[in-house]
């Protein structure tokens, strides 16, 4: 990704109604669904700044990895001192065994996205996990992904192909960030109409405090039911999968 968008999540990650709720739905996820221990390790590929990874510093021992310097001081800063800057396939994954990997909003970025989850499948242990976001559809690419460096969008059932392929069982998936799917879908249309889309260079739209307020508890809404049903479309891919064989 772009120096800028470091800065930038690193300033609002904590803050930001888009990041706040994300990360909780995603820690709910994990606790609800994993039988998660103090002792075992988390292994997060492609941390960023470590927004996520301090959510379960209460819950399991953290390990970020991202081949930025910059992501890994600002992660450091959070209070996560176990960070490497590599590669999955190089990272010394049999000295941890690690619980659980997630990449989350990552394989996005990633030009091979099957070698990636294929790298996970052969370095877990039998019953340990992967937990994986995306960006969903294609058809709502913008300039958003572009400032990001994604190579692409998914559909649920494109994702869920990618893991069962590489020998994964699937435990959940869902689409998530579906309340406020419809406002997104009016406001990506109305750029791409205007030509606000191609100038607006920010890596996050800004929106005031009431508005990021609203935003938040509108959001908020969908972690009352995640993970206990699926949804069925929006912004966002949840995906939680275990690898039952060698």
């Amino acid at each position: 990704m772009q120096e800028i968008v470091y800065h930038k999540n690193y300033e609002l990650e904590n803050t930001y109604w888009w990041f706040v709720v994300r990360n909780q739905i995603i820690k709910k996820v994990i606790i609800e669904l994993i039988d998660l221990s103090k002792d075992d390790y988390v292994l997060d590929v492609g941390c960023g700044t470590g927004g996520f990874a301090k959510e379960l510093l209460e819950y399991a021992q953290l390990i970020c990895l991202d081949t930025n310097d910059l992501a890994l001081e600002y992660t450091r800063k959070r209070g996560i001192t176990n960070t490497f800057n590599c590669l999955l396939k190089d990272f010394p994954i049999a000295e941890y065994n690690p619980k659980i990997i997630t990449f989350l909003d990552v394989i996005e970025h990633i030009v091979d996205d099957n070698q990636v989850v294929n790298n996970a499948y052969q370095s877990l242990n039998i019953g340990s996990y992967v937990v994986a976001t995306v960006p969903a559809y294609q058809w709502l690419w913008s300039k958003h992904d572009e400032i990001h460096m994604h190579y692409r969008r998914y559909n649920l059932k494109q994702f869920k192909k990618l893991f069962c392929e590489n020998g994964f069982h699937i435990v959940y998936a869902s689409y998530f960030n579906t309340i406020l799917f419809p406002i997104a879908v009016l406001k990506r249309y109305i750029d791409k109409l205007t030509g606000s889309d191609k100038k607006n260079n920010e890596p996050i739209d800004e929106v005031s405090p009431i508005m990021n307020s609203i935003l938040k508890s509108l959001f908020s809404i969908e972690k009352k039911f995640l993970p206990k049903i699926f949804l069925p479309f929006g912004l966002s891919i949840i995906l939680v999968a275990k690898k039952l064989q060698k």
